[in-house]
C-alpha cells in the first residue's frame, strides 16, 4: 500500500541562508516515517511546516481548527511543495505536545457556544479532556479521532504517555497503518524508534538519512547509560 504524503522538498526561490536546506527533499517511503535528532535540529520546523501546508493551526489541531495563542512559529509553506499518491487524504491532524493545552482549551471554548451543534468532544471520547491527564487526554486522542486514511503528524507524542501508553500508541498506530493511514512523528523515545516495518530518519545539523536503530544517537546513549548502571552518568556529569 502505497503513502499519502510521498515527498516534501524547497522550491528554487527560498534564500539561500534558509537555515534548514539540510532537511529537504525528504520523502517519506511507509506509512510511519519516525524522525529523531537532537534538539534545535529541525524536527519540530519540519513538522510545522507540513501541518501548516495541509491547514492545520501551528499549535495543533486539524483544518476545522482557526485559533491562535501566540505569532511564534515560521511560516515559509510558500517555498515548500509537497507530492501526494492518488489515493485521498480522508483526514489530517496535527498534534503538537508543547501546545496541545492550548489545542484543549480552544475545543472547550467551542463546544461552550450554545449554536455550535454536536460537541466536538463526542469526536475524543466525549469527555471534556481538559479533565483527564495530559497523558489521558493524548491517549482519547489517538483512539478515538484517528481512522483509517487519515494522515497524522505528531511531535513528540511520547511526551505525554508512560512507557505502557507509548506501547498502547505503538499497537495503534500499526493496526492503522496497515488500513492505510499514514503517521509523521518526530519523537526521542526509543519505544517509538523501534517500531516494526517503519523509516527512521536522523537529523543533524546538516543532513539528514535513513538508518537502524542501532545506529542511532540515541541508541548508543541508552545502552551507554543502562549498561553501566549509572557510572557513565557520573563520569561524564560534572557537579563541581
Amino acid at each position: 500500500m502505497s503513502v499519502l504524503l510521498s515527498k516534501v522538498e524547497l522550491l528554487s526561490s527560498i534564500a539561500d541562508d534558509f537555515p534548514f536546506l539540510h532537511l529537504y527533499p525528504m520523502q517519506f517511503r511507509k506509512n510511519i516515517t519516525v524522525i529523531t535528532g537532537e534538539n534545535g535540529s529541525g524536527k519540530s520546523t519540519l513538522l510545522e511546516c507540513l501541518a501548516l501546508k495541509f491547514g492545520c493551526p501551528p499549535e495543533g489541531g486539524s483544518a476545522n481548527f482557526n485559533f491562535r495563542t501566540e505569532d511564534t512559529h515560521f511560516d515559509y509553506t510558500q517555498h515548500v511543495r509537497i507530492s501526494k499518491t492518488t489515493q485521498k487524504i480522508r483526514d489530517v491532524f496535527f498534534y503538537r505536545s508543547e501546545t496541545y493545552y492550548n489545542f484543549l482549551t480552544e475545543m472547550r471554548h467551542l463546544d461552550e457556544d450554545p449554536e455550535g451543534g454536536v460537541n466536538i468532544r463526542m469526536y475524543y471520547g466525549g469527555r471534556d479532556l481538559h479533565t483527564l491527564s495530559h497523558g489521558q487526554a493524548m491517549r482519547a486522542l489517538y483512539e478515538h479521532r484517528f481512522g483509517e486514511g487519515g494522515l497524522y503528524i505528531l511531535d513528540e507524542p511520547e511526551s505525554a504517555l508512560s512507557i505502557a501508553n507509548q506501547i498502547n500508541f505503538v499497537e495503534k498506530i500499526l493496526q492503522l497503518s496497515r488500513k492505510g493511514t499514514q503517521f509523521i512523528i518526530a519523537t526521542h523515545s526509543p519505544i517509538l524508534m523501534l517500531m516494526p516495518d517503519i523509516q527512521l530518519i536522523q537529523i543533524t545539523e546538516n543532513s539528514h538519512r535513513e538508518i537502524n536503530f542501532t545506529d542511532s544517537h540515541i541508541y548508543y546513549m541508552y545502552k551507554e547509560i543502562l549498561n553501566s548502571q549509572g557510572n557513565f552518568l557520573k563520569q561524564i556529569i560534572n557537579i563541581e
